[in-house]
């Protein structure tokens, strides 16, 4: 599996848009692996993890071509996470010769329903046909192309039962076991009887928002040091051994430590702190 992470920022990029902090521009003048868009993951170069409204930067920074991509994962509907409107430019006059002009797209209701408010004045007929929308429900593992897909529900949002936000666990066809844990606070009972019930994962992306200013991990989100103890907590039940690759993603400004100052920290417990651009080549051990 290959799995390029194209943007590991939170809601305001690092440095943020509007903002002029001290890690803003501490950021700004470090530059390189400090320069943070907004989060979305690639996988095989066709199953694409949330679509942010740096989607396009994306594909200029990294040469990628979005009309092979066949399914996108949605784990929310935050902007950072669905920009829909770029999806009302896919097919049509706006795009006429794509690898694959058919897009498959699992997400929760909640999103589809913003999709449905925010381009009805703007997508066109051909467009809207080449979407095709499936539904999701937590713990309810469903085929997407050579994909297994089990949509967990994340502790994020509000917690008034009118929200459903997803990290996922994904497994390709070789039985390579990813977990793409965003945006997500510590997780609930059902979760980790889920995870008791896998075997070993092979790459788990966490949620580190808070970067090195430690939280309360039941807030929404997760820091390196909450990280650190929940991936403690899955090395106890077998889900965590020592191949799998564990990573660090998905920072805000207000985390303050720059991409040196995580690794410090994230090193010495065996993480990577994830890039824009970082890409991890997976390959599953043949059975012995």
């Amino acid at each position: 599996m290959k799995f390029q992470f194209l943007g590991t920022a939170a809601a305001e990029g690092w440095p943020a848009v509007f903002c002029k902090c001290e890690h803003c521009l501490r950021a700004a003048r470090a530059g390189g692996k400090n320069i943070r868009t907004r989060s979305q993951a690639l996988i095989n170069d066709e199953l694409l993890i949330d679509l942010p409204p740096d989607t396009y930067m994306h594909k200029l920074q990294y040469g990628l071509d979005l009309s092979a991509v066949k399914y996108l994962l949605v784990t929310h509907c935050h902007m950072d996470h669905f920009y829909p409107q770029e999806l009302s430019v896919r097919g049509s006059c706006y795009s006429p010769v794509m690898e694959s002009p058919e897009l498959h797209i699992y997400c929760a209701a909640e999103t589809k329903e913003l999709f449905d408010r925010c381009t009805r004045d703007e997508i066109d007929e051909e467009s809207q046909n080449a979407l095709h929308w499936h539904i999701l429900k937590a713990f309810e593992t469903v085929q997407v192309g050579p994909y297994t897909v089990t949509p967990l529900p994340a502790n994020h949002m509000t917690q008034d039962g009118t929200h459903e936000p997803f990290v996922y666990h994904i497994v390709d066809s070789e039985g390579v076991s990813v977990y793409y844990l965003h945006d997500s606070g510590y997780y609930s009972g059902e979760v980790w009887e889920y995870f008791k019930c896998q075997k070993h994962a092979d790459l788990i992306s966490f949620d580190t928002t808070t970067g090195g200013v430690p939280t309360n991990k039941y807030w929404g989100h997760l820091g390196a040091h909450e990280v650190l103890e929940v991936a403690d907590e899955m090395r106890e039940i077998g889900l965590i051994d020592e191949k799998t690759v564990r990573v660090m993603n998905h920072f805000s400004h207000n985390g303050e430590f720059l991409h040196e100052e995580l690794e410090a920290l994230a090193t010495p417990k065996r993480f990577i702190v994830a890039y824009d651009g970082m890409t991890i080549q997976i390959k599953k051990d043949p059975p012995k």
